[in-house]
């Protein structure tokens, strides 16, 4: 029987990560130059309204695990 490798390893969760980032960098410089103004794309807005929201929830969250103190209002 083979070894089944984990689903994630560290190279994975690496790229991960700056996959993530780059998206957010993107979605702000987007919005920084007005290159997407989003009253002319409100489907837009209702894909990155949820999407902060979720960003806002996982901060607490992952503040807590790394053993950072969570600013009050953030947990």
């Amino acid at each position: 029987m083979s070894e089944e490798k984990p689903k994630w390893n560290m190279e994975r969760v690496r790229q991960e990560i700056y996959d993530a980032r780059t998206k957010i960098f993107v979605v702000t410089k987007v919005l920084e130059t007005g290159s997407i103004k989003p009253e002319e794309y409100p489907e837009w807005v209702l894909v990155i309204k949820p999407l902060l929201r979720e960003i806002d929830e996982n901060v607490a969250k992952i503040r807590s695990l790394l053993g950072e103190e969570v600013p009050a209002g953030e947990a």
